[in-house]
């Protein structure tokens, strides 16, 4: 006996039952295949995937980040190096310094104001000081604030070092670069027959010297 064909009409009334169920099955199937990534790869990630990755601060080199967190120009020396940059240095290096001791004095919107009491008290003692301290012939008034008073100059007849300016605040005047920094003082530079140092009270690991006999 043989079936009784479907008719047209038949077929159609029947297409969007199947085209329903087949639909169904193929959400049903994209919803396990939307689940079973996450658990493989949680599966097969190694257990060290996240400490392998190299942390920011270990691409970077420690001397890049100091220079990006003080936001100086670039030293002609690396930091913690005092030079000093002779004059026989080449023309760029030269300028480089020139570039960045203007840098060092320059006041950012972070630094403390001048205060004005611990400047007029600091500078007869600094004076004292360098008179005490000189191995040569002290100038006359040996001690100034300049730069807006963001900067103090000591000038000696010999003996200015990297360490003089330090020296100075902490074992003869009775203060600090972390009290000159306080009190808005950037800078302090000592200045003999032959060099100039300038020591940052930013950073105290950031003394640059260069070649300026006195005129």
């Amino acid at each position: 006996m043989q079936p009784a064909p479907v008719r047209p009409r038949e077929l159609r009334a029947a297409f969007p039952a199947f085209a329903l169920g087949l639909g169904l099955a193929v959400l049903a199937c994209d919803d396990q295949r939307a689940t079973a990534p996450q658990a493989s790869a949680s599966a097969s990630a190694p257990s060290g995937a996240d400490s392998a990755a190299p942390a920011p601060s270990a691409a970077a080199s420690p001397a890049a980040m100091e220079a990006a967190k003080r936001d100086l120009p670039p030293r002609p020396i690396p930091i913690g190096s005092s030079g000093p940059i002779q004059p026989s240095a080449p023309a760029e290096q030269q300028m480089m310094a020139i570039q960045y001791t203007l840098a060092m004095v320059s006041p950012r919107s972070t630094d403390p104001l001048v205060d004005k009491a611990y400047l007029e008290g600091i500078l007869p003692k600094l004076a004292a000081a360098v008179r005490t301290a000189d191995k040569g012939k002290t100038p006359p008034n040996p001690v100034k604030a300049a730069k807006g008073n963001r900067k103090i100059e000591v000038d000696m007849g010999k003996g200015c070092t990297e360490r003089t300016p330090s020296n100075l605040l902490a074992q003869r005047a009775g203060s600090s670069l972390k009290e000159a920094y306080d009190a808005g003082i950037l800078v302090v530079s000592c200045h003999d027959d032959r060099w100039e140092c300038h020591q940052s009270t930013r950073d105290p690991s950031d003394v640059l010297c260069h070649a300026a006999p006195r005129r």
